[in-house]
């Protein structure tokens, strides 16, 4: 059933391609920097869900016609951290649904704040409980409201006292600097928070949210979360890491996460060494029960 809903995802969107590249050729400008092909559509379409021969520019396609999709009807949903917007940054659309609606006392993580807290400041003002979690910051851990707590420490796939970041636009080259990281399961632990449901967790940390991922899902932390929202980092340095990204998304997937919300940030350049598409998303987890 899955190959053949991907055959037709892939089918339209190859003939929207032909279009395109048609248009593109009439008047002379520049060919789809990704230079995807006809032929390489045709290719994805007769591999038949063999992807061990798939290239880069086919699990691009399978990101688009599978994950950047909306697989889930939220009819309510609210921009959070919308009061102050500043380049869409601090502003994350939540499922306000009966089901997925955060509800006193509810429990709120976020982890990257970047020193834009409009976020957290509002869910905390909406009576949640709210963790958030950001070693770029150089702040220490602190009290910030009422309901609102910030740990000087941040999200990984492993527990370390000296994690080395890599090179962005947070860490540079001259900030030669170690973090303090932990998993989700030790936060939780830590926290007191073994046994309870997040019913939001934001993920806003630069690229390691796919090993982030597989973490939870091995360690069963996933099941912990109502509703994940976040910007995922969908290629990276090698182009090679796509085909890993598709298939932790499809794993995602497969625990129940459907999309409700998805909003393309962009591509970089030819991204040749950095990433070449970013997207915000929005899942709710519907193996859930309250």
């Amino acid at each position: 059933m899955f190959i053949r809903l991907m055959k037709t995802r892939i089918t339209f969107f190859c003939a929207i391609l032909a279009v395109i590249q048609m248009v593109l050729l009439y008047m002379q400008g520049p060919v789809w920097t990704t230079k995807v092909s006809i032929e390489s559509c045709e290719d994805s379409r007769s591999l038949e869900g063999n992807t061990t021969k798939m290239t880069w520019q086919e699990y691009e396609m399978l990101f688009k016609t599978s994950i950047l999709q909306t697989t889930y009807n939220c009819k309510v949903i609210e921009e959070i951290g919308s009061a102050i917007r500043k380049n869409g940054e601090g502003v994350h659309s939540t499922c306000m649904n009966n089901v997925y609606k955060p509800r006193v006392p509810c429990i709120v993580y976020a982890f990257g704040v970047g020193y834009i807290w409009h976020f957290e400041d509002e869910f905390a003002e909406r009576g949640c409980q709210v963790f958030a979690f950001d070693p770029s910051m150089k702040t220490e851990s602190h009290k910030r409201s009422g309901n609102l707590w910030f740990y000087n420490i941040g999200l990984r796939s492993v527990d370390s006292d000296n994690f080395t970041p890599h090179v962005d636009s947070y860490v540079n080259k001259s900030q030669i600097f170690t973090w303090k990281v932990r998993t989700l399961k030790s936060i939780m632990e830590m926290l007191g928070h073994t046994n309870i449901t997040i019913d939001v967790l934001k993920m806003d940390i630069e690229g390691y949210e796919f090993d982030v991922l597989t973490t939870m899902m091995d360690d069963g932390t996933i099941k912990h979360v109502r509703q994940l929202l976040g910007e995922w980092h969908i290629r990276g340095d090698q182009r090679f890491e796509f085909s890993i990204k598709y298939f932790v998304a499809k794993r995602l997937l497969s625990y129940g996460f459907k999309t409700f919300n998805y909003n393309v940030v962009g591509r970089h350049g030819q991204c040749k060494k950095i990433y070449c598409l970013q997207a915000n998303l929005g899942f709710v987890n519907t193996k859930f029960r309250k």
